[in-house]
């Protein structure tokens, strides 16, 4: 902070001896001491207050971005519209999926749990021609 080196601290010692006087010189000393001090302490207040106040600035910061990412622009809208009590009548719908309609069907395995033609007969039941005696 000051460049001030051992050769002007003995330049100020000498001074202050020849003009404040060898008795009161420790008096001095202690009243210059409490100065230093409570200059530091106020130093160190000020700085944690700025440091605090660019911390929470930082943190109310965040949160404003995290908000602004994790926030969806279409449910802004959606979210005003259910707190005004206005619910819109035509809701945007999905556009089918051409490929999903029409499933390919040629070399597909036929479901069993699908409901069968009328006339079909299961292969356990149909008739096999034999009377089952030997």
């Amino acid at each position: 902070m000051f460049d001030i080196g051992w050769s002007e601290l003995v330049v100020i010692a000498i001074v202050a001896l020849v003009v404040i006087g060898p008795k009161d010189l420790p008096q001095a000393f202690r009243v210059a001491g409490q100065w230093m001090a409570k200059a530091r302490l106020m130093a160190q207040e000020f700085q944690s207050h700025i440091d605090e106040m660019m911390r929470q600035s930082d943190v109310e910061e965040m949160k404003r971005e995290f908000r602004d990412m994790t926030r969806v622009p279409e449910f802004e809208k959606l979210e005003a519209d259910l707190m005004r009590g206005d619910l819109a009548e035509e809701a945007p719908k999905p556009k089918p999926d051409p490929a999903a309609a029409k499933p390919d069907t040629a070399g597909a395995m036929p479901d069993p749990a699908a409901p069968k033609a009328a006339g079909a007969v299961p292969a356990a039941a149909a008739p096999t021609g034999t009377t089952g005696q030997t």
